[in-house]
């Protein structure tokens, strides 16, 4: 609701605002929980202070929203697993910054600005787009705000809007720059061709052992085997804990019963209204859609007489009590009322009629199950970990530091660092811990194991056994493979030299369809392609070579197939846009680049005013509104 306002006066700065306020920055102030600070504020920016209303209000519409994209509920604990607080957190305070800039260089909306901004929003207009204050305010009711805090926020938007104004206006690239890079990307060039295959490269027979052994060492690295490594490692994870934790159904059972409101959708009506003076007026368009006529004929009918409004679908909390009694009353699609409501008599049309549906606990149970797991193996883990140093402290193997806590241990005889065997299958029993196998390729055979604390959270420790370094195969068991690579590179050598043939004689004035001919076989054509264009068949180095040529130039290289086929032709047309389309490509490109260099401006005023503000965090407030909006969601 607040974005279809901020949408409905919005300009480029604004544009460019949204996404600076989702900047992270690379350090936040911490204060120190002694600090004089009451347990309302969440943050403060420079002389400002972020509330937890705030704070609470914004992080809850950022998850309504995830929740309707989603089509799901999703939980305090996942929105912060996804890192939304932060994001809200780091919005907020950097309008906060914004908002002190705007204040000291004076600025501040109006309220006739602030009502124009509030009346034109197409979220508060009924059908003739005119402001309907019912809509208005039901809808701020929604979001838990009264008009006054909305139409602060307003201002503030409005502030902070003609500020960055100021700081974009003018910036405009140059339209020599933008000419320039428009004929770059979008010059086209056609490549013609003939393309040899390997079939029609003479059969080169088989090599003697002189040429394949040559050839098996000459191409050490397509024969080699790679680095393996024998390793010992002991590792726990929460994950790897939780596999051997038992959850008794009991507990699973009250944690479904705790978090119900996660499993289930609310109750909805999709709602759109006619608002009366009187009663009898009401009474009359009832008795109309009573008798047939229907709800949206008898609105058009009526016009500005009963403002027509759409209120979408909405949950009961969305709706006036009365309103919310008589829509959610209704079990099925049809109109209700008249009922009176603070800004006159209401008919209400519901379309659809979506009950309250909760998820089965058989459906729910391996998640619930799960998670209780994890929150158990997160408190066993904070003493194992204790217990996994001491073991290797102590001087136990790995072998033993397994067996004696709920670490997990696995001898591999074999590893590459891809974590592939010898026989170039995936080793499962592997920790899937990030880093790891960097960490074992780039350790000796004379390191003791010591505790490592994993990314992501865990604690492993490994010792590498063993290394055998990478060496080339013995040709005699892999001699059926080098025999067909040398085939291969013989028949492909073989085509760059009729290649080079044909282009002598292509650039002593033979033509390309004379020589298709004479091979009873056909000339090709690219589609016209740009630079960063591909065909499937011409390869980005043929591509190159167009780009660098003249028409009529040969041209000729591998092709993009990957089987070994060659191409060899010329380059046949430069292809230009008409006058008109370019001038408007250009215009454009222009407008394009403006945007940006007035967004570059933008950020880097707002860094700026990060920078003359600074954040200070109160982590403490943080994590207790997050507890309190845990019980929402």
């Amino acid at each position: 609701m607040l974005e279809a306002l901020r949408n409905s006066v919005n300009t480029w700065t604004a544009k460019i605002l949204l996404g600076l306020l989702v900047l992270s920055f690379a350090a936040w102030g911490v204060s120190d929980a002694f600090l004089n600070r009451t347990a309302t504020t969440v943050a403060t920016v420079g002389e400002a202070e972020v509330t937890t209303q705030e704070f609470g209000t914004a992080l809850s519409d950022n998850i309504r929203e995830l929740q309707r994209r989603t089509g799901r509920a999703i939980s305090i604990s996942e929105a912060r697993q996804a890192g939304l607080d932060q994001v809200v957190l780091a919005r907020i305070t950097t309008q906060a910054a914004l908002d002190e800039e705007a204040r000291g260089f004076g600025l501040s909306a109006s309220p006739a600005a602030i009502r124009t901004a509030i009346e034109n929003s197409p979220a508060f207009q009924n059908v003739s787009g005119q402001f309907d204050r019912f809509s208005y305010e039901s809808r701020l009711q929604y979001q838990g705000l009264n008009p006054s805090e909305f139409e602060e926020t307003v201002r503030q938007d409005l502030a902070r809007e003609a500020m960055l104004q100021v700081v974009g206006v003018g910036t405009s690239a140059p339209r020599t720059l933008a000419e320039t890079l428009h004929r770059f990307r979008a010059e086209q060039r056609v490549f013609e061709y003939l393309q040899l295959d390997l079939a029609s490269a003479e059969d080169p027979g088989t090599p003697t052992d002189e040429q394949l052994a040559t050839f098996h060492t000459e191409n050490a690295d397509k024969f080699s085997a790679p680095e393996y490594r024998k390793i010992n490692v002991a590792w726990m994870t929460d994950a790897t804990v939780a596999e051997g934790i038992d959850i008794e159904q009991d507990r699973i059972v009250t944690a479904y019963g705790a978090r119900s409101a996660e499993f289930t959708t609310p109750a909805t009506r999709t709602v759109d209204q006619l608002l009366f003076k009187t009663e009898e007026e009401a009474n009359a368009a009832k008795a109309q859609i009573d008798e047939g006529q229907s709800f949206d004929k008898v609105a058009e009918e009526l016009g500005d007489a009963a403002p027509k409004t759409s209120l979408g679908t909405i949950p009961r909390s969305g709706l006036p009590e009365a309103l919310a009694n008589a829509a959610f009353g209704a079990k099925e699609p049809g109109v209700v009322g008249p009922v009176k409501s603070v800004f006159g008599w209401v008919l209400l049309n519901i379309s659809t009629v979506q009950l309250e549906s909760i998820r089965p606990l058989e459906d729910v149970q391996a998640q619930i199950k799960n998670d209780l797991a994890l929150v158990d193996a997160r408190n066993i883990m904070s003493e194992e970990s204790v217990a996994f140093d001491d073991e290797i402290a102590g001087g136990a193997s790995l072998e033993e530091v397994g067996s004696r806590t709920v670490a997990t241990y696995a001898a591999i005889e074999a590893v590459d660092e891809n974590g592939l065997d010898t026989e170039g299958n995936a080793i499962t029993s592997l920790p899937q811990i990030p880093g790891f196998m960097a960490r074992v390729f780039g350790a000796t055979t004379d390191e003791d194991p010591i505790m490592i604390e994993a990314d992501g959270g865990g604690v492993y420790a490994y010792k590498v056994e063993k290394i055998t370094p990478a060496a080339l195969r013995d040709l005699d068991t892999i001699k059926d493979d080098v025999i067909a690579a040398w085939q291969r590179s013989e028949r492909e050598k073989a085509l760059v030299e009729q290649a080079q043939a044909l282009k002598s004689r292509l650039e002593n004035g033979e033509t390309l369809a004379d020589i298709a001919t004479e091979r009873e076989t056909t000339t090709l054509k690219s589609p016209a392609l740009r630079r960063s264009s591909s065909s499937g068949v011409v390869s980005e180095a043929i591509t190159e070579k167009m780009f660098a040529s003249s028409v009529g130039d040969v041209i000729e290289g591998s092709a993009a197939t990957g089987d070994g086929s060659y191409l060899i032709g010329t380059l046949a047309e430069i292809v230009d846009a008409g006058a008109d389309a370019e001038n408007e490509a250009i215009d454009r490109v222009a407008e394009g680049y403006s945007r940006q260099l007035a967004n570059d401006m933008v950020q880097t005023f707002s860094r700026s005013a990060v920078d003359r503000h600074p954040t200070f965090v109160f982590p403490d407030v943080v994590d207790a509104t997050l507890a309190e909006l845990g019980q929402r969601y």
